[in-house]
């Protein structure tokens, strides 16, 4: 597996936004229009219709948790089996993501939105009324193909109707609905299957679906499309240009921090029902109350990650990783100690989620205009690999013998890992920022790491 309306400081119109660093591009190529947000106000209503956007998707991804039993019975296959439908969600997105991305390379904006959209709520219906087991599968696998395409899509929105001094807000809301899923979606979807049916659950999304694509496509036609003018795209030659993006290094330094958060972020959280019951000595019927507690910390974690990303985006990326490390090293230090455990387990769900609109508006800025769809989309399956091994490494230190409370450690140790890596990309920013001051380029070369908010 792979998400409130927040105050912002007003902007300085005396201060010229600094420019957004790009990848070079491989040839010479019609610039496109400036987004309307950039060059103004922004939409003030398009971050709130993203959010509900991104809600939408979290909650027809996650729900399947809590209707599993009910689908497994009404498909009469066994409970395991029903378990397929979560993988077979992940790998679309891991696999189909970037597919789907290279494909549609001349796609308006406009035109792909709507499809996917339609896409999604098609595989919610085709869910909800499927007879048997394969069909459900394939509803499954239509709406996680939808899904891997729109939030790249959404994050990308986001960055163009606001001002550029408030992309990691703007950046943060979408993030923002996605942890709304995990805290109240699922929930809702879950009573909603008790209430009435699995199916209801199903439809439900699928009405939802539709009733945002109205929204998220007036905000579409608001900020206009990026695609236009671009004549390589879609060509043997576009399709090139954005592939080498992906050889970019501070592209692949920000990928490989995202992948490390989510593995050291998963292989505690995988395991952290039995770290609370057994370990810390939670009763069982408390732990309801503690996952909303992780959900809670992550919702304000969110939020604050995307201001201090409008300060300095790689400040951001390293304060967050530099918490995660923290607070999973304090989670397994402190299970002894109830009241400073659970303190711990909301730091860690703060920490995490401030890590995700810091990692996505620093790829928004290091990757060129053209290619950040397909960008988003390998970070987005960097993310669902780095939950994979996360799992797989807290499974494989139990398997081991390893005591429970060393598994948050050994992800504090991973969350370490990623700090090296987002720290060495926060100095190689300042050392250009410095060489561009020295170089004439004034105020808009100060900015080159990530200080004024529109920075990298």
């Amino acid at each position: 597996m792979d998400t409130s309306p927040t105050p912002v400081r007003p902007a300085r119109p005396a201060d010229p936004a600094p420019p957004e660093p790009s990848a070079p591009a491989a040839a010479p190529r019609t610039a496109p229009p400036a987004p309307a947000g950039a060059a103004g106000g922004g939409r003030p209503w398009g971050p709130a219709v993203l959010t509900l956007g991104a809600f939408t998707l979290g909650t027809g991804e996650i729900m399947i948790a809590g209707l599993l039993p009910d689908v497994a019975a009404d498909a009469g296959v066994p409970l395991s089996t029903a378990g397929l439908l979560v993988s077979v969600f992940a790998l679309t997105v891991v696999v189909g993501g970037p597919v789907l991305a290279l494909a549609t390379t001349a796609v308006r904006r406009r035109t792909l939105l709507t499809g996917l959209l339609a896409l999604y709520a098609l595989g919610g219906a085709v869910s909800a009324l499927a007879p048997g087991f394969p069909l459900i599968a394939a509803g499954r696998v239509a709406s996680a193909l939808a899904h891997a395409g729109l939030m790249p899509l959404f994050f990308g929105l986001a960055a163009d109707v606001v001002p550029a001094h408030r992309r990691g807000t703007a950046v943060a809301r979408v993030s923002l609905g996605l942890g709304l899923a995990m805290v109240a979606g699922l929930p809702i979807g879950t009573a909603l299957g008790q209430w009435l049916s699995w199916r209801a659950a199903f439809a439900a999304v699928a009405l939802l679906t539709l009733a945002v694509a109205g929204p998220v496509l007036a905000l579409v036609r608001a900020a206009g499309d990026p695609a236009d003018g671009d004549a390589d795209a879609g060509t043997a030659g576009g399709r090139a240009a954005e592939l080498r993006v992906l050889g970019e290094r501070r592209v692949q330094a920000v990928v490989t921090v995202t992948a490390l958060s989510a593995a050291a972020a998963f292989t505690a959280y995988t395991y952290v029902t039995p770290l609370l019951t057994d370990t810390v000595g939670v009763e069982p019927r408390y732990v309801t109350v503690l996952l909303l507690l992780f959900g809670t910390g992550g919702t304000l974690g969110n939020l604050l990650g995307g201001k201090l990303a409008d300060r300095s985006v790689t400040g951001a990326v390293c304060a967050g990783v530099l918490a995660l490390a923290g607070s999973l090293l304090l989670l397994g230090a402190a299970v002894a100690v109830r009241p400073l455990a659970v303190a711990a387990l909301f730091l860690f769900g703060a920490a995490y989620y401030a890590v995700i609109p810091a990692v996505n508006t620093r790829l928004l800025n290091v990757a060129s205009q053209r290619a950040r769809t397909l960008a988003l989309t390998v970070q987005s399956s960097a993310f669902n690999l780095g939950i994979a091994g996360g799992g797989w490494l807290g499974g494989q230190l139990l398997t081991g013998g390893v005591a429970l409370r060393w598994v948050p450690v050994a992800g504090g140790a991973v969350a370490l890992l990623a700090l090296a890596a987002a720290g060495a990309e926060h100095r190689g920013e300042r050392r250009r920022a410095r060489a561009g001051a020295v170089s004439g380029g004034g105020p808009h070369g100060a900015a080159a790491d990530g200080t004024t908010g529109a920075g990298a």
